[in-house]
């Protein structure tokens, strides 16, 4: 594989890890649920505040948000 291949073959994955944390954060958000995580060797709680941590530029009515997806 050339250079340029890997380098967007990892881009692909940190985008895909990215969303599905973020689609995990939402779900712990709508059960009202915390997160148990472990970041740099530390054990760290997260309350999930989906709306203002992951907001992209789509800010308003969630069904218009849902529909850009």
């Amino acid at each position: 594989m050339k250079e340029k291949e890997i380098l967007e073959m990892q881009r692909l994955i940190d985008e895909g890890v990215r969303r599905a944390q973020i689609r995990l954060l939402q779900r712990a958000h709508a059960a009202n649920q915390s997160l148990v995580v472990c970041r740099n060797g530390k054990i760290l709680e997260m309350v999930p505040e989906v709306e203002q941590a992951f907001q992209d530029s789509n800010t308003g009515d969630p069904l218009a948000r849902r529909k850009q997806r």
